[in-house]
């Protein structure tokens, strides 16, 4: 080791020491830091750097965790019971990575599996994490899967439900941001005055290309108040659409019509 030292000095014995750290010394570090520098207490930065340090050997993503102490504590919460969100989000997130991988996802991102130990956290269980997976028809469309099924429950809506609405999605072909945008159009249909489960029927209809309750579908009409067959009517001054009122025949009679003849002239008077 002298010889080292006097060969390479000490700035590389440095860089060689933090080279050999573990995974799980390198997670325990970046974890510590971030709770450091936002003020945590040190009794609680130590058990969240424990616990990431433990998820990492495990294969499992760390930063959530250091998101959550953080959240927890800005918002007051005890670090007694921080600590216990945390074992809680940790096995979690165990749960939704086998859930992944039983479901056919050999090596799940750690987004994935973040979102779905946020989908259980919604009342998603394993088996409803794996049918979301299986429908997906990339890997990459679990992540936004799993996070609207989260949402749409969050909303009230049945989780069996949610799932079954996301799922149709994916089948149907939907895009991404397509699925993304199923927890605005459902809260929309709840603000006008339909329930969770009942926006989540509207959805399951309009689940394909331009069906009922999708923009351009015929159980809605997505046209601007005021243009010609907008429900309520459309004419100018909000008549029934059908525009103005035809010209009369001459002749016809009616009071207010042309009382003139053929050719113009007016018939003689009595």
């Amino acid at each position: 080791m002298k010889m080292l030292r006097r060969s390479v000095g000490p700035s590389v014995i440095v860089l060689l020491a933090g080279l050999l750290q573990t995974p799980e010394l390198w997670a325990q570090t970046d974890v510590r830091a971030r709770l450091e520098a936002r003020g945590l207490p040190a009794d609680l930065v130590n058990q969240v750097a424990a616990m990431a340090a433990d998820l990492t050997a495990q294969g499992l993503p760390a930063d959530p965790l250091a998101d959550k102490a953080i959240e927890g504590y800005a918002k007051q919460v005890p670090p007694a019971r921080i600590v216990a969100v945390l074992r809680d989000y940790g096995s979690r997130m165990a749960g939704g990575r086998t859930a992944l991988v039983d479901a056919g996802l050999a090596a799940p991102t750690g987004e994935v599996i973040t979102a779905a130990a946020e989908a259980m956290g919604r009342g998603l269980g394993p088996g409803q994490i794996g049918q979301v997976a299986r429908a997906a028809p990339r890997q990459e469309m679990v992540q936004p899967g799993l996070t609207v099924a989260a949402a749409l429950t969050a909303q009230g809506m049945p989780t069996l439900r949610a799932v079954e609405v996301v799922t149709s999605a994916m089948q149907d072909g939907r895009s991404s941001s397509q699925i993304l945008d199923l927890p605005s159009t459902a809260q929309e249909m709840q603000l006008r005055g339909m329930t969770p489960d009942q926006a989540g029927e509207r959805l399951l209809r309009g689940s394909g290309p331009g069906g009922p309750g999708r923009p351009g579908g015929p159980g809605r009409d997505d046209r601007a108040p005021g243009r010609g067959g907008q429900r309520g009517g459309a004419g100018p001054g909000g008549g029934t659409g059908a525009g103005p009122p035809p010209p009369r025949p001459p002749g016809d009679g009616r009071p207010g019509g042309d009382t003139r003849g053929p050719g113009g002239s007016r018939p003689p008077r009595p």
